[in-house]
Formats: C-alpha cells, structure tokens, sequence
C-alpha cells in the first residue's frame, strides 16, 4: 500500500479538482454526495434547498458504503455483497447508534436495486420513509416494518465511517493488503 494511492483515494471532498488528472473514486464520489446533500463541495455557495437530490445523495452513501465494503474486506465476490456490507457497517460506522446493520443493508437493496423504498428478506419486510430532518437518530422504527432514515445523520455516519477506515488502514497490515488488492480495480479513474 503507497501513501499516494491512500492519499488519493481519500483525498477531501472539500478540495478543487484540478484536470486532467487521476482521481480517486471516492473522493468523486463524496463531492458528488456533498452536492446532491446539499453542499458545495468547493465552499462557494449555499445550495438552495430546491437544489438537492437528496434521493440520489441516500444511493450514492449506500454504494460508498459497498465501494468502502470491497476495500475493507478485500474482496468483490458477487455472493459476499452482504456480508461485507454488514461487516463494514460493523467495524467502521458507530454501532451504538445503528440499530442494526441489517436495516441499512435493506435500505440499500432497496434503493439500489428496485430504486423504491421497500425491501423483504424470506422473514420480515421492510418499508422505509427517507427524512430531510436532522433529529441525531439515524434509524427510527415504526413497528412492526417501518423504518425512518435521517439522511443527514446517514451522511454524517458515512463520513465518520470514511475517517474510521482510515484510520483502521494506518495500523492493521491486513486491511493494507486488502486495500491493495482492491485498488487496482476500484482506487482510481482519470479525468482527461
């Protein structure tokens, strides 16, 4: 693992890109979620409130949370999407405030693949309401299958999660090796 490819990878939000260049992945795409949030990446503007695509922003956290999944697993098998999804939520979100990481996972089935807001597993079905309020609580139950998500707080939790990897990478040689194997596929594209 070079400091260049880490440097890149997680390289801020908030700073200008410059091109062409080469770019990390999820760098583009934490401006693009800082955007569709409501936040002007480069700090030059409020974005009206008109302006967001919050919808969009909700997909774009969830497959961050994919992306940083393959990364910390050093992994992209097709049949461990779940897992590694759940696993990640596990070791990098604070889990103390998430209820359970299946709920999260569930929304991102949901969002991702049938772009709606309802899920079911072969025991239970989920049915999710997604909220523009910034309550702290980044899942509400509404027994016995609805669910609020709090976008801002979900933002908030995926950006603590981006700085717990991080941090995660400094100390364990493991998580190096699987960040290395992944970021050759997924670490970098260039923007001509």
């Amino acid at each position: 693992m070079t400091q260049e490819h880490v440097d890149l990878f997680f390289r801020s939000p908030r700073s200008k890109p410059s091109f062409p260049n080469w770019f990390g992945v999820l760098y583009l795409l934490r401006r693009d979620i800082d955007l569709c949030m409501g936040i002007d990446p480069d700090g030059e503007e409020d974005v009206p409130p008109s302006h967001r695509a919050l919808w969009p922003g909700a997909m774009a956290i969830l497959a961050g949370v994919d992306l940083l999944a393959k990364f910390f697993a050093g992994s992209d098998h097709t049949e461990k999407v779940g897992w590694r999804f759940r696993q990640f939520l596990e070791h990098c979100f604070d889990v103390k405030k998430l209820e359970n990481p299946e709920v999260i996972y569930q929304l991102r089935n949901s969002l991702l693949h049938s772009f709606g807001l309802y899920s079911r597993t072969e025991k239970k079905e989920y049915h999710f309401f997604l909220d523009s309020k910034d309550t702290g609580t980044l899942v509400s139950r509404r027994p016995p299958d609805r669910y609020v998500i709090q976008l801002p707080v979900l933002h908030r939790e995926f950006e603590a999660a981006v700085e717990s990897y991080r941090k995660v990478l400094g100390s364990d040689l493991e998580r190096q090796d699987n960040f290395d194997k992944m970021f050759g596929r997924y670490g970098r594209i260039h923007i001509g």
